[in-house]
């Protein structure tokens, strides 16, 4: 299989409860819900009116992430914009951020202003 991403490298930056809901209200945000479909058909986080955007990839499971990465549509909606990251335990969001990190590297039509997770 693939190898993961160097967290080491390239983990986004933890955010604490209170600056990730302050994040939330910019609207050159983007939260993406990392948690599989099961997980966020149960409930998700609300931005509020005028902020940020919520994504939520519909993932099974979280070998699905790279290709919804690698998707034009996604980039589209990545590029400029502040990268919030939320699940139910804590490697998934940094793994997912490395990930996000590492492929915005090589990858021209990839460029978030920061990748962060709570």
């Amino acid at each position: 299989g693939e190898k993961a991403p160097s967290l080491q490298k390239f983990a986004g930056t933890h955010l604490e409860a209170d600056e990730y809901h302050k994040a939330m209200t910019d609207k050159d945000t983007v939260i993406i819900d990392v948690r599989n479909a099961y997980e966020s058909s149960i409930g998700s986080f609300k931005p509020p009116e005028g902020g940020a955007e919520l994504i939520d990839p519909k993932m099974r499971n979280s070998i699905e992430f790279p290709k919804w990465l690698n998707d034009p549509q996604t980039q589209e909606k990545l590029n400029g914009k502040k990268v919030l990251m939320y699940c139910t335990g804590g490697i998934r969001c940094e793994r997912a951020t490395a990930l996000l990190n590492q492929m915005s590297t090589v990858n021209p039509d990839l460029k978030p202003k920061g990748v962060y997770h709570m």
